[in-house]
C-alpha cells in the first residue's frame, strides 16, 4: 500500500499508480455529493489564500474541494484527515502542524476535536494516548473499537424488531396481502403470515455495528485494533449478517436516555457515509474522512471557551442578517462565530497565519470589514480576532480603533491576537486567552 503524507496547501505528492487518478476523482466527488446529503460537516465558503488564481479557477470547475490535482500529482487544500483508495492510503495534517514530529500531529487533532460538538465520535471518552497511530484511519478504528465494545460488554442492546413470517398460528397482526398471495391462493389456508415484533438482540442497531465492524476488519492493519474489533464482533455473534447503508442508519430509533449508543450509530453513519464497498468483497474497501479546518478551529476555541470562561455565556454560530431591502425582507445573512455576554464581546477565528509584519499586522483588508460589519449589525463595540500561533513565531496582540462618529465618540475596537493550539496546556491556553 503507498502511504502519502500531505500538509494543506504544501507541495504536490505524485500517485505511482497513474491509472487510479480518473477513479480516485469519481471516488471523491461521489463522497463530497454524499457528505452534503447525508449531513457531514462541509465548508463551501471557505476562503483560501493559499492557492494561485490559476489553481483556484481549476477548484471551481471540480465537483470535489479535498485535492487539487495536476495530472498525476495531488496537492492538500483546506481538508485535514484520511482518503483510502484503492491501496493508496492519504494521510492529511494540518498547515499549523508542520515541524512536529508526525506521532504527535494526530493526537493534537483529535485534541482539538475533543471539544467539538458537530463531529460525533467519542474523541473526549476514549484514551487515544493509550495507542500511538501515525494515520488517521488506524486511530479511527480504534476509537470505535474501543468505545463501541466497552459500551457493549456493559449495555448489550435489545429492542423491538418488526418481523413478518409464516406461522402456524396467529400472532401480532395478519399480514393480509401477503396471506393472500402466499397461503389463500396456494391452498395453504391453515398457515399465517404474520407480522410481529418481538425483543430481540438481533436488531437494526446491531447489525449495522457488526457490518461496520466487518469493514473495518477488513481493512485494519493495527493488532491492538484488529483484536479490538474481534472482541466486538464476538459480542455479536448471534446478529445476522447483512448488508448495511448510510440510510439504514435512520431506521434505528434510539430511546434519548441511550445516549452512548448514538454515538456508536454516528460513527457508524460517518464510515458508512465516508466508504464504498462491495456487498461481498471488503478486500477493496475505500474510505474518505476529510473535515475543513476552519471548523475545527473554530469549534476548538468555542468548546475551549465555553469550558473556562462559563460566566462569559458564549453563544456559537450566532445568526442575524446584515441589511433590510425596501420590502422589508431580511437580506446578506450574517453567521458570528462566537459571540460573548457580560460584557459583549465577537470573537471571530480565523484559520490563517498572520504576517505580523506591516501596519495591517497580518490582517485582510476583507476580514476587517467583516468584523466592522457584524459589530454595527449586533451594536457591539469590542470585537476579538484569533489566529492559530505556529510554534516558531512569536505570540502577538494588535489592536486597531475604527472611528465610527467623530460627533459622539463611537468607536469600534478590534483586536487581533495568536493562540497556540499546538499544546494540550490548558492553562496556558487560558492566560493565553485572558477572557475573564
Amino acid at each position: 500500500m503507498q502511504a502519502i503524507n500531505l500538509f494543506e496547501f504544501d507541495k504536490y505528492e505524485k500517485l505511482s499508480n497513474t491509472e487510479l487518478v480518473p477513479g480516485l476523482k469519481s471516488y471523491l466527488e461521489e463522497v463530497w455529493e454524499s457528505r452534503k446529503r447525508y449531513g457531514a460537516i462541509v465548508d463551501e465558503d471557505d476562503e483560501i489564500d493559499e492557492v494561485s488564481e490559476e489553481e483556484e479557477a481549476v477548484w471551481k470547475r471540480n465537483k470535489q474541494r479535498f485535492l487539487l490535482f495536476d495530472g498525476t500529482f495531488i496537492r492538500a487544500r483546506n481538508y485535514v484527515g484520511f482518503i483510502q483508495y484503492e491501496g493508496v492510503r492519504i494521510n492529511i495534517y494540518p498547515k499549523i502542524c508542520k515541524g512536529i514530529p508526525q506521532n504527535k500531529i494526530l493526537p493534537q487533532v483529535l485534541y482539538w476535536l475533543g471539544y467539538s460538538k458537530r463531529v460525533s465520535f467519542p474523541f473526549a471518552q476514549v484514551p487515544l494516548s493509550y495507542e500511538t497511530f501515525d494515520n488517521w484511519l488506524e486511530a479511527f478504528i480504534f476509537l470505535f473499537a474501543h468505545y463501541s465494545e466497552e459500551t457493549l460488554s456493559s449495555q448489550p442492546y435489545q429492542a423491538y424488531q418488526e418481523i413478518t413470517e409464516e406461522t402456524a398460528f396467529l400472532r401480532g397482526r395478519l399480514a393480509i396481502s401477503q396471506y393472500i398471495q402466499a397461503n389463500v391462493i396456494t391452498g395453504r389456508q391453515q398457515f399465517f403470515h404474520c407480522t410481529y415484533e418481538p425483543f430481540v438482540y438481533d436488531n437494526q442497531f446491531n447489525r449495522i455495528v457488526k457490518f461496520v465492524t466487518r469493514l473495518l476488519l477488513s481493512v485494519s492493519q493495527s493488532k491492538a485494533n484488529t483484536d479490538k474489533l474481534h472482541e466486538l464482533l464476538f459480542l455479536l455473534d448471534e446478529v445476522s449478517d447483512i448488508h448495511c447503508q448510510t440510510p439504514d442508519c435512520d431506521l434505528v430509533k434510539l430511546n434519548p436516555l441511550y445516549q452512548d449508543l448514538s454515538v456508536i450509530l454516528e460513527m457508524c453513519r460517518l464510515f458508512l457515509s465516508s466508504s464504498t464497498v462491495n456487498q461481498h468483497d471488503f478486500s477493496n474497501a475505500n474510505f474518505c474522512f476529510l473535515l475543513p479546518m476552519e471548523v475545527i478551529f473554530e469549534d476548538f476555541i468555542f468548546g475551549f471557551v465555553e469550558k473556562y470562561f462559563p460566566t462569559r455565556k458564549p453563544k456559537a454560530q450566532a445568526k442575524s442578517y446584515l441589511a433590510l431591502n425596501k420590502n422589508k425582507d431580511k437580506v446578506f445573512d450574517i453567521k458570528n462565530d462566537i459571540i460573548l455576554e457580560a460584557p459583549c464581546l465577537i470573537i471571530d477565528t480565523k484559520y490563517k497565519i498572520r504576517n505580523v509584519d506591516g501596519n495591517k499586522k497580518g490582517i485582510a483588508q476583507s476580514d476587517m470589514y467583516q468584523v466592522l460589519a457584524y459589530a454595527i449589525r449586533r451594536n457591539i463595540d469590542q470585537v476579538l480576532l484569533i489566529y492559530p500561533k505556529v510554534n516558531d513565531i512569536e505570540t502577538f496582540r494588535d489592536e486597531f480603533t475604527i472611528e465610527l462618529s467623530s460627533e459622539n465618540n463611537h468607536k469600534v475596537c478590534v483586536e487581533a491576537m495568536d493562540v497556540d493550539v499546538n499544546t494540550r496546556d490548558e492553562e496556558a491556553i487560558k492566560k493565553q486567552l485572558n477572557l475573564n
